[in-house]
């Protein structure tokens, strides 16, 4: 028997906090990877979807996928997609501290 292993894509969310609500919501276990508004290396910070640094609007903050955009997938994805970007993912120092 050939098994297939299913991947998720990676979800871009820019302007579209309605959309990154609901990513979160239905992949609790998943990851996201907040940067730019155009993705870069400038910025790749990878959190696990339930970090409340993502999921909370913080201090002075009117948006969530505004002035940073959000890529959601899984951790291995987002990794890769760091590096392709020319850039390493940096673990959260609140949700992923000692993974």
């Amino acid at each position: 028997m050939n098994i297939q292993q299913f991947r998720h894509t990676i979800q871009h969310f820019v302007d579209d906090d309605p959309g990154y609500l609901r990513w979160l919501t239905r992949h609790p276990a998943s990851f996201v990877l907040n940067t730019t508004r155009i993705p870069s290396a400038a910025y790749l910070m990878l959190h696990r979807a339930n970090c409340w640094t993502i999921t909370k609007l913080q201090p002075r903050a009117t948006t969530f996928t505004g002035d940073y955009s959000k890529l959601c997938g899984d951790r291995d994805e987002l990794e890769a997609r760091a590096r392709r970007l020319g850039g390493t993912a940096q673990a959260c120092g609140h949700c992923l501290r000692s993974a």
